[in-house]
């Protein structure tokens, strides 16, 4: 079970949606987060909407886990209200760059969420988050004194409940951005993980001649 629990989701896309100024792009549980003399691996990616337009989730998120223990951690684009640095813009999206300073070992990236709310005078604000039906594990060895980098994560819906991420390798343009963050960041190593058993919910570009995986429906 990760520590985002559903009254923090809550909790947290009200403070994003209604509060003013910015927001990191990460999100650490206090028990995976090195002290000032302790070893540090780092992880380092995107996330974004492709589609500014076409993205009904102002809230977006990776969910990361430490193996075998409750806590977690997250990658988050935030779009409205409290916003994560739009550090990526282009013609149609926007993505923030993530660095997560995590405690060395073994973590999971097992799944992401998509917050978004809506209002009526008859029910108030309500909010959705979607999530991946069927849950994926992709495990991450970090290793002390180690930067990884995991790729740039842009999100496409195709309806409230139809969403994914495509991925693309974007260390050349994320990397300098990261370095802002976090100056002395070692250099970034790409993590080469093994994105089809995520499929459809990650699609990575596949060679000329292969067929493409297509979103299926999330639950809510």
């Amino acid at each position: 079970m990760s520590r985002f629990s559903r009254p923090l989701a809550l909790f947290l896309i009200t403070a994003a949606l209604t509060g003013c100024g910015t927001q990191p792009a990460s999100l650490v549980s206090q028990p995976l987060q090195p002290g000032p003399q302790e070893p540090v691996a780092y992880v380092v990616g995107s996330i974004g909407p492709q589609s500014l337009s076409a993205s009904p989730a102002p809230n977006q998120r990776l969910l990361f886990r430490k193996r075998g223990s409750e806590f977690g951690a997250a990658a988050i684009w935030v779009g409205a209200g409290r916003q994560t640095p739009q550090d990526v813009k282009d013609a149609a999206g926007a993505a923030s760059v993530f660095v997560l300073a995590l405690k060395p070992g073994d973590y999971e990236f097992y799944d992401f969420q998509f917050f978004s709310s809506s209002y009526s005078p008859t029910l108030g604000t309500t909010y959705t988050s979607v999530q991946a039906r069927e849950k994926f594990n992709l495990p991450l060895r970090l290793k002390a004194g180690n930067a990884y980098y995991l790729g740039e994560f842009r999100s496409l819906c195709l309806g409230a409940s139809l969403c994914g991420f495509h991925w693309r390798d974007q260390q050349g343009r994320d990397e300098p951005l990261a370095r802002h963050y976090v100056p002395g960041l070692p250099t970034l190593d790409l993590l080469p993980l093994d994105y089809r058993s995520a499929a459809p919910y990650i699609i990575v570009p596949l060679p000329a001649g292969e067929g493409q995986n297509t979103l299926h429906e999330t639950r809510p």
